[in-house]
């Protein structure tokens, strides 16, 4: 690894100061590397210019001069590559956030299903809905039959998920939103060391 990453440097430091093209390859043996040219057999990952910064008018010793931009050139590398890294963390975050809300849709054992409202309603002298007023002068109408778009089942009131279940898919589905906001994050930060 160190003859590679000694390798990128040279590379970097060969290439004009107004700036190169830079390849970063994955090697048939699994392997990350940097170079300036098309490596046969390697698959293509990305590439990306790189502005190299021109040596201070001062400097009289280009010896030190080498040494500083050879560390320059591997703390780009090293901050790039964490990037990078992050980048891959973060997908891979998110992909398991998202199978967690597909896996989470089924409600648990401890999570009953609210099937129907309560078997008789309050009545309305403690609070209970008010007895419906007859059809002449407004009141409910004969539910229109299925065919028609009436009503399917036999259900009355209540029905849906529980409390508890809700509770759980709205956490799973905010673990998702904060994945795909550190992705956001990780690509923006890595695009910017570009």
């Amino acid at each position: 690894m160190r003859q590679v990453g000694f390798a990128v440097v040279l590379l970097l430091l060969s290439a004009a100061v107004a700036g190169e093209t830079i390849y970063k390859y994955r090697l048939p043996e699994g392997r990350t590397v940097y170079s300036d040219r098309v490596l046969p057999g390697a698959i293509l990952l990305e590439s990306f210019e790189h502005q190299f910064p021109r040596p201070a008018a001062s400097e009289t010793d280009p010896e030190k001069g080498r040494l500083q931009a050879e560390e320059r050139i591997r703390s780009h590398l090293a901050a790039l590559e964490k990037a990078w890294q992050e980048v891959q963390d973060a997908r891979v975050a998110l992909a398991r956030a998202e199978e967690r809300v597909r896996a989470g849709v089924e409600p648990l054992e401890a999570e009953p299903i609210q099937h129907a409202g309560p078997a008789a309603p309050a009545s309305p002298s403690v609070g209970g809905p008010p007895p419906p007023a007859p059809p002449a002068v407004g009141g409910p109408q004969p539910a229109a039959p299925p065919a028609v778009g009436g009503p399917m089942g036999t259900r009355h009131g209540g029905g849906g998920r529980s409390p508890e279940f809700h509770a759980r898919i709205g956490a799973l589905e905010r673990d998702v939103q904060a994945a795909r906001e550190r992705l956001d994050t990780a690509q923006r930060r890595y695009n910017a060391l570009r």
